[in-house]
């Protein structure tokens, strides 16, 4: 009984240590790093989330789930001058960190705090300020894991319920915000159980932690089952069966590499493209009757995308951030491993195991460079699914660790040792080029100018709401994570194609500024203004004078960072 107690305070004050340590590691990152989105997507989700872009907050956005959606927008619709959905976002980050923090302290009882920040720098700092849905979702999953994967022999029923109830609710973020990470966290977790039998074979393991796992596991299908039959049902109902036909053909026509124009002439010509219209549908621009489901998918017929060599190549020239964390990754592996040797008893055969996530990662990278479609946010989160469960294999039985160390008594020296080489490690990732630190900070400098014009093209958009104002790829139309509406919405500004073109949203929008569709002869109207950077788009303009010989275009107006201009017949 006092063992269950000792035992019982030992985890408050790692979770108590845990809390703290984030809390001082993330203060430090969001007061030395200005917040900011990674890509224009998550503007465009807050942007229907709080009603900006339709002029009320909408449950349905195309990335993420109804559950959350829902939730988020009953929220707007509570306080709208709240920014919801980034407050929402940097406390799933910390209680995803916190929980994280907790399993490594408790696996690693020694050197875990060591350990956690070593990670925290060279694998979580970059998106705990680089805000982006995908990895939210991917700390909320990683959360989810590590606590299927801690183990404790004297933990009672209670208490397994309260875990999984956590793991419930970090799974339904997960994959609510972003479905297809939360398939990645399924696979993850999948393979942390087979890893777990596997070790089990090998005399390292019991099967009491492998039942438990297996009852977390059931909780994370559990938890992904109900959002995606909720979601599943509500779009059933809410016309989106059009748009996932067309998105499906949108998709590998965007992402993927590109068809060329001479060699396929004969195609382009029976559709009705011309190359300067072709050029600015590869750049987004729909607004066409030509564009849809059918046509894009006869041009995907004929595109066969190559597939991506995912090499130490291109790890080192397209993600050199990612290949820094697996280089870290592997020495942490090693370390953790000789560091089982080191105390013997059989914890060597348990920790090699982890060394197979090596493997599992590997694998999976060349799954994506076979399909020919390797974007960073999605491989980045597959790589800290991959880290964190590798890492928490390695620690061996915890509780022979704690008896063994409350026999001999900690080693003062060497827990210093290993903190002082932690504390430097940190600073060579804080410090280094592919580091979480320099990249963040740089890429949210270079942001901040990008924020400025958004913010005056939406203020710009609601001075004159009797115009409709069609904005291209010249601006990113990457706003602010802490953009409120106080006074007016900008539901007037309206991007010239995107990822919800076609989609109930995108109607929803142009109905609410008197358009049943927006084509390209519906450009002459009174009300309907372009927003370009510096000039107007030459692509554009080319294409309405195929169209419209005696088209003009003329600059009707010029702000801070943008151009308004129109097409005259």
């Amino acid at each position: 009984m006092d063992m269950m107690k000792i035992r019982s305070a030992r985890d408050r004050y790692r979770l108590l240590f845990s809390i703290v340590i984030v809390a001082i590691l993330l203060a430090l990152t969001w007061a030395l790093i200005p917040l900011t989105f990674e890509t224009n997507d998550d503007a465009y989700l807050m942007g229907y989330l709080s009603g900006g872009r339709t002029g009320k907050p909408e449950a349905d956005i195309i990335f993420s789930m109804f559950l959350w959606g829902k939730l988020v927008s009953v929220l707007y619709n509570v306080c709208a001058t709240i920014p919801w959905y980034t407050l929402i976002f940097l406390s799933l980050i910390a209680l995803s960190l916190v929980t994280v923090c907790y399993c490594v302290v408790s696996s690693f009882p020694e050197w875990g705090g060591s350990l956690f920040c070593l990670l925290y720098f060279c694998m979580f700092l970059y998106y705990s300020v680089i805000l982006q849905y995908t990895t939210v979702s991917t700390y909320c999953g990683i959360a989810a894991v590590s606590l299927m994967l801690i183990d404790r022999k004297e933990e009672n029923r209670k208490n397994i319920i309260i875990k999984n109830i956590i793991i419930f609710c970090f799974m339904f973020f997960a994959v609510n915000i972003r479905f297809r990470v939360g398939y990645l966290v399924i696979g993850s977790a999948a393979c942390a159980i087979s890893l777990e039998i596997l070790r089990y074979l090998l005399k390292a393991a019991d099967k009491r932690k492998i039942k438990n796992m297996v009852i977390s596991f059931i909780t994370i299908c559990v938890a992904a089952g109900i959002s995606i039959g909720v979601n599943n049902i509500h779009e059933s109902l809410g016309g989106w069966e059009d748009f996932r036909e067309y998105n499906a053909q949108r998709v590998p026509f965007t992402d993927y590499s590109k068809l060329e124009y001479e060699s396929n002439k004969d195609l382009f010509d029976e559709i009705g493209w011309s190359e300067d219209f072709y050029e600015l549908v590869k750049r987004w621009f729909f607004m066409d009757e030509t564009v849809n489901a059918e046509t894009l998918g006869r041009i995907n017929e004929r595109n066969v995308h190559g597939s991506i060599r995912v090499g130490r190549g291109l790890l080192h020239d397209w993600f050199p951030k990612i290949e820094f964390q697996v280089i870290v990754w592997v020495l942490l592996l090693i370390f953790l491993f000789a560091d089982a040797v080191r105390h013997r008893g059989g914890r060597y055969k348990r920790s090699i195991v982890s060394f197979a996530w090596l493997f599992v990662w590997f694998v999976e990278t060349q799954y994506f460079g076979y399909t020919g479609r390797v974007i960073e946010r999605a491989f980045e989160a597959w790589t800290l699914l991959a880290v964190i469960p590798s890492i928490l294999g390695m620690a061996g039985d915890r509780s022979a660790v704690e008896e063994e160390t409350e026999k001999k008594g900690k080693s003062i020296a060497g827990c210093v040792v290993i903190s002082v080489l932690a504390l430097l490690l940190c600073i060579i990732c804080a410090r280094h080029p592919s580091g979480g630190y320099v990249r963040a900070k740089a890429f949210s400098l270079a942001r901040s100018e990008i924020k400025t014009v958004q913010a005056n093209m939406e203020d710009y958009a609601m001075a004159h709401p009797e115009n409709l104002y069609v904005y291209g790829t010249s601006l990113s139309g990457e706003g602010s994570p802490w953009r409120v509406y106080r006074e007016g919405l900008p539901y007037n500004l309206i991007f010239w194609g995107g990822s919800f073109y076609h989609s109930p949203l995108y109607y929803a929008q142009i109905r609410m500024n008197g358009f049943e569709h927006i084509f390209m002869e519906d450009f002459f109207e009174e009300n309907v203004y372009f927003i370009a950077k510096e000039k107007p788009d030459e692509n554009l303009l080319n294409v309405m004078k195929e169209k419209f010989p005696e088209c003009t275009c003329e600059i009707t107006d010029e702000a801070d960072g943008f151009i308004v201009y129109r097409y005259n017949e």
